[in-house]
């Protein structure tokens, strides 16, 4: 599995649960909001896949002293 496919099944883990799915449901039913809402879902799997790039990249580096 790649880090895409991680990053949508994050994502869709993440909508399913009721009380933070809240904070990307339109406000209404007009296209402009559904467009703002679809936006704001795009937005969230991006910084998932993001982190999950940054952590492969740091992974592939090695271990760093500390």
């Amino acid at each position: 599995m790649d880090n895409r496919e991680i990053a949508k099944e994050l994502a869709v883990a993440f909508l399913s649960h009721e009380n933070l799915v809240a904070a990307f449901r339109p406000k209404s039913t007009n296209k402009a909001d559904a467009t703002e809402a679809g936006e704001r879902i795009g937005e969230l799997y991006n910084a998932i896949w993001r982190a999950l790039q940054q952590e492969s990249l740091a992974s592939a580096k090695g271990p760093t002293a500390h």
